[in-house]
C-alpha cells in the first residue's frame, strides 16, 4: 500500500514492479525479507516507494502505465485475478506522491469470506517511510 502525506493508503498497481511480477515480490518478501538487516530493508522500502511513485506519475500522465503486452494493451489478460490494473484511468490514480510503503500479509477463510467479503486479517510486515 502507498501511503500520502495526509497518511491516506492507496493500493498500488501491479504494473509498477515490472519487470519482476507481484507474485515473485510477494514470495521474496515471504521467504527472504525477514532476514535482511533493517539497512537492507530500508535500501529495499526506498526502491519499491521509488518504484510506486514513478508508476503513479507515469499512470497519471497523457501514455499512461502500459500494460505488460504492448500489442494488445489494455486487453492483455492480468497476470492473476487478485492483480487488476487498477491504474488503468486517470480518475483511479492517488494524486499525491506516496512518502510512506507499507506490505501487508492478509489471510482469510474461503467460506467466512464468501459471506463477507470485509472478513479479511491483515498484519504488517514491513513499513517504510522516506
Amino acid at each position: 500500500m502507498g501511503v500520502d502525506i495526509s497518511g491516506k493508503e492507496s493500493d498500488i498497481d501491479y504494473r509498477a514492479w515490472r519487470p519482476l511480477a507481484l507474485e515473485e515480490l510477494l514470495s521474496w518478501i515471504k521467504l527472504h525479507f525477514a532476514r535482511l538487516d533493517p539497512a537492507a530493508r530500508d535500501r529495499v522500502g526506498a526502491y519499491l516507494l521509488g518504484r510506486s511513485n514513478l508508476a503513479r506519475e507515469q499512470a497519471l500522465s497523457l501514455a499512461g502505465l502500459p500494460y505488460p503486452n504492448r500489442w494488445f494493451g489494455p486487453l492483455t489478460a492480468p497476470t492473476h485475478m487478485l492483480h487488476p490494473a487498477i491504474w488503468s484511468n486517470p480518475e483511479s490514480v492517488p494524486h499525491n506522491s506516496f512518502v510512506e510503503l507499507r506490505v501487508y500479509e492478509e489471510t482469510w477463510n474461503l467460506e467466512e469470506r464468501s459471506h463477507d467479503p470485509q472478513k479479511v486479517t491483515r498484519v504488517l510486515v514491513f513499513d517504510y517511510r522516506k
